[in-house]
């Protein structure tokens, strides 16, 4: 398995209606794809994170390439002025907080 989560400041207080349907709508596809294992947002700290789990990294590649969560990428750096992510290799679903823990000693600045 492998779980991904990103964290997003975003730019501007107007951008939050803009961001949350389009990361609404990411999250929509995530939730109806059969190797995903576990699909959430939430805020934490300051920041707005998805966090999800896959069967494998060709399904979360296939995932993060298509549909709105690719629409979603294309307008981050409009819409966000910071965004770190991070995944990694697991057995089971992690918990949230682990999740966190690992993101911040872990994560990196998306290009």
């Amino acid at each position: 398995m492998l779980a991904a989560i990103g964290g997003v400041s975003l730019k501007h207080w107007y951008n939050a209606p803009e961001f949350f349907w389009r990361a609404g709508r990411a999250l929509q596809q995530a939730r109806g794809d059969a190797l995903c294992l576990h699909a959430s947002v939430f805020p934490h700290n300051g920041l707005y994170f998805s966090y999800s789990v896959w069967q494998d990294i060709e399904a979360m590649l296939t995932f993060s390439q298509s549909g709105p969560h690719r629409r979603v990428l294309q307008v981050t750096t409009r819409l966000a002025s910071t965004y770190r992510f991070c995944h990694f290799s697991c057995i089971a679903v992690p918990s949230q907080e682990q999740a966190l823990r690992i993101w911040s000693e872990r994560g990196l600045a998306a290009k």
